[in-house]
């Protein structure tokens, strides 16, 4: 009796983890995963949602360093896009190339069913997009950054506003007709702007521009670091004390501040902290 019981345990306990183990699974097209499937020429190319209302978009971008599929998303917050290429039967890449000192953002996409598209991000979801129609737009113009920058764009000749706390290192605009764009920089701290690319050639130095958007194109607001610059932390390094705490203050890369602390609540134990943040120069606070 006691073996039948030990075993009745076992077998529900068995029972119990493997149904905690299972994971939703990502279910990738059949015709990608084969291995003798022909990689074929990639068509799918346009705007795509999804029942939520995110969207891709892709783009054929002939750049003269090196052509390659333009894929842009709007995921939730997340807006980014850069080229990537096409892998097998699928396009592949981070789409977070062009934002220096950024996370990587790397996606593949997968053709699925008749004319939608699977977007799988690495380490995070994946998004089932159907076809949706702009039959209107015939010019696509992307912008983005190179370096340490952010750019904004507005319709006509005004000037267009710079948020710092909701920027873009990346849009694309389409349209059906040429239509004048206004397109201004702000770099970081840290960063100099440089100049304004428009198919990977040198287009103009002035940091905003008013454009007429007749033809597809790629324009890259290019940034680089400013020689004279001084992260602000560097006035606050060293190691400070105050009674049972210990904090050693460090900088890094152009404007970030690393403060580690030790905090010795009793003999036996000390409380650690890594701060990671950016120092506000006028605040004296780190974020």
């Amino acid at each position: 009796m006691k073996k039948m019981i030990c075993l009745l345990l076992t077998a529900c306990i068995i029972f119990t983890l493997a149904a905690f183990d299972k994971q939703p699974e990502t279910v990738i097209p059949e015709a990608a995963l084969s291995a003798e499937t022909e990689t074929t020429e990639w068509t799918r190319i346009g705007y795509y949602q999804d029942e939520e209302e995110n969207v891709l978009s892709v783009t054929w971008m002939e750049d003269v360093v090196e052509p390659g599929w333009y894929v842009g998303v709007m995921i939730g917050e997340v807006m980014t896009g850069w080229t990537i290429p096409q892998e097998g039967n699928t396009l592949h890449g981070d789409l977070n190339a062009g934002i220096e000192d950024s996370e990587p953002y790397i996606v593949t996409v997968y053709e699925e069913g008749e004319d939608g598209l699977l977007l799988v991000v690495e380490g995070d979801e994946s998004y089932h997009f159907h076809s949706i129609d702009l039959p209107d737009a015939k010019i696509f113009v992307n912008i983005n950054i190179e370096g340490r920058g952010n750019i904004a764009f507005s319709e006509g000749e005004e000037a267009p506003e710079i948020d710092p706390d909701n920027s873009y290192q990346s849009a694309q605009i389409n349209l059906g007709e040429p239509v004048i764009h206004t397109f201004a920089t702000s770099p970081k701290a840290g960063s100099l702007f440089v100049k304004w690319t428009k198919n990977g050639e040198d287009f103009s130095t002035e940091s905003q521009i008013t454009v007429l958007l007749d033809e597809s194109a790629d324009f890259t607001a290019v940034f680089e670091d400013d020689p004279a610059w001084q992260n602000p932390v560097m006035n606050f390094i060293g190691e400070y004390k105050s009674g049972r705490a210990h904090a050693l203050v460090e900088c890094f890369d152009k404007a970030d501040a690393w403060i580690i602390i030790d905090w010795g609540g009793s003999s036996r134990e000390t409380a650690h902290w890594d701060i990671v943040g950016s120092l506000d120069p006028d605040t004296l606070t780190i974020n």
